[in-house]
């Protein structure tokens, strides 16, 4: 039994060192001044200054986290009304509602962002707006995660028991769902966004499909400067992989937070 646990913890070390160890390598090669043998020579800030002076890096930054927050607002705010006239009004169509939020799971996202661009690309109608046709795109992409985290959330606080109880009070249904469900559920709500806000600002494989040429963020920027200087790209990998650590840690967070809520 102790050999079987000692195996596991070496296999379970060895696959640790074989996942960190391009990261640290590209965390030692950003603050080396020249890498030519096996040990680094030197430490420097300087690819550090230059990728965060870099306005065409920190403007792709701020272009994908528009480009992955404008979808979150959206699909959230229609989830929790079409969430609220189903439970009700519609609770027949329920089953309905949840089919089309999951179909989304079951696509890849190359397949739809090349089909939509099929479809649309030239047409003389918004939707060959290529910003446009990558916001709905994202919207589609984030629905299965953004509606089963908002659906176990509402079933949690039992929803329709608080718009029976608040109409019984005198107040309106939409009123109060407002006022004291969507309250209640913002932890979970919180959590299913910044779970799909990481994923869509990681994304490279749609937004290059779709606009990269037009609308350049981080990931296509690394991707277009891919043979320059490569100690300023690695130092800029780090810069997206801290920004990245900060949102998981946000999800992490807000995930121990709402199991502290459930304990009390």
């Amino acid at each position: 039994m102790k050999e079987h646990k000692v195996l596991k913890t070496i296999w379970k070390v060895c696959v640790a060192v074989f996942l960190l160890m391009p990261l640290v390598v590209t965390l030692i090669y950003s603050f080396s001044e020249r890498w030519i043998n096996i040990i680094p020579e030197g430490f420097t800030l300087e690819y550090y200054v230059k990728t965060l002076t870099n306005t065409t890096f920190l403007m792709g930054i701020v272009r994908g986290m528009v480009t992955a927050l404008i979808p979150v607002l959206i699909t959230n705010i229609s989830v929790l009304l079409a969430l609220y006239v189903v439970i009700v009004y519609l609770q027949n169509m329920e089953k309905v509602v949840q089919l089309f939020c999951l179909i989304p799971s079951t696509i890849n996202g190359i397949i739809v962002a090349t089909s939509v661009l099929g479809t649309y690309a030239g047409s003389d109608t918004v939707f060959s707006n290529r910003i446009f046709m990558l916001v709905m795109i994202y919207c589609v992409f984030i629905m299965p995660v953004t509606y089963q985290g908002i659906r176990n959330s509402l079933y949690a606080v039992n929803t329709a028991g608080i718009l029976e109880a608040a109409e019984m009070l005198g107040y309106r249904k939409f009123h109060s769902y407002v006022t004291i469900v969507i309250p209640t559920i913002l932890p979970g709500l919180c959590n299913s966004a910044l779970m799909s806000f990481a994923g869509l600002f990681g994304d490279f494989a749609i937004i290059k499909i779709i606009a990269a040429s037009q609308w350049e963020t981080a990931q296509a920027y690394l991707y277009r400067n891919r043979s320059t200087d490569a100690q300023e790209l690695s130092a800029a990998v780090v810069i997206l992989l801290l920004i990245t650590l900060v949102i998981n840690y946000a999800v992490h967070k807000s995930q121990n937070d709402k199991k502290g809520v459930r304990a009390e």
